[in-house]
């Protein structure tokens, strides 16, 4: 595993992240790809470079496609991974990048967090549902067999059964090929914290259920 950049700017509304860890930060190109060389040359056969966000990487001009590449080129041998896309980020470039080198694994972890756009918007993500399902059918195009990972946050303040709903559709239409499930709780310090539509204890479970079951 191999840290790209600290912090986070996009200061979602129920995320501690850019508080504790900072703004974002990235590392200079050439120590990530020279560690990466040194992991290759020491026997590991996979990296995967981390970030909060990894495609607003940014490093003297060198774009996340522009890094995915030259890791990439190291050695046909060696697998690269990375972690975590943003769907309001994610460029043509990367997803034309991951296609043409076949040593970058053809998954993507891509947090959807809510189906419904309503909440998307309280919780501060700069993208919508149509969107989300354009980036999907981007990568499907270009890597036909790739594999799809996703978080998903249930019981956000104010989420109606109708917006829980468009989550249930959005994960049928999609179709992950994993997912991580999350009951939303409180975060100090965050805006969502004062948000006074907090959903019930008992219907978040509930529906933390038949989230997944579906999935």
């Amino acid at each position: 595993f191999i840290s790209i950049m600290r912090g986070c700017n996009n200061v979602c509304s129920y995320c501690v992240v850019p508080y504790t860890r900072g703004v974002e930060r990235s590392r200079d190109a050439s120590t990530i790809v020279r560690e990466a060389c040194d992991c290759f040359q020491n026997g590991y056969k996979e990296v995967t470079l981390l970030g909060q966000n990894v495609d607003s990487y940014n490093f003297d001009g060198v774009n996340f496609a522009n890094l995915l590449a030259r890791v990439a080129e190291i050695s046909p041998l060696l697998r690269v991974r990375f972690s975590t896309s943003n769907p309001q980020d994610i460029s043509d470039e990367v997803i034309e990048t991951m296609a043409r080198y076949n040593n970058i694994c053809k998954h993507i972890h891509l947090p959807v967090q809510s189906g419904s756009n309503p909440v998307l918007k309280r919780m501060n993500r700069h993208y919508d549902r149509e969107k989300y399902f354009e980036i999907v059918d981007k990568l499907r195009a270009a890597c036909p067999d790739i594999a799809i990972s996703t978080d998903i946050i249930v019981g956000f303040p104010g989420e109606t059964e109708e917006n829980f709903a468009d989550t249930l559709d959005l994960v049928s239409r999609v179709k992950y090929d994993s997912a991580y499930t999350f009951i939303y709780s409180i975060r100090k310090g965050t805006p969502a914290e004062k948000y006074e539509d907090q959903v019930p204890e008992e219907v978040k479970h509930e529906r933390f259920n038949r989230l997944v079951e579906l999935i």
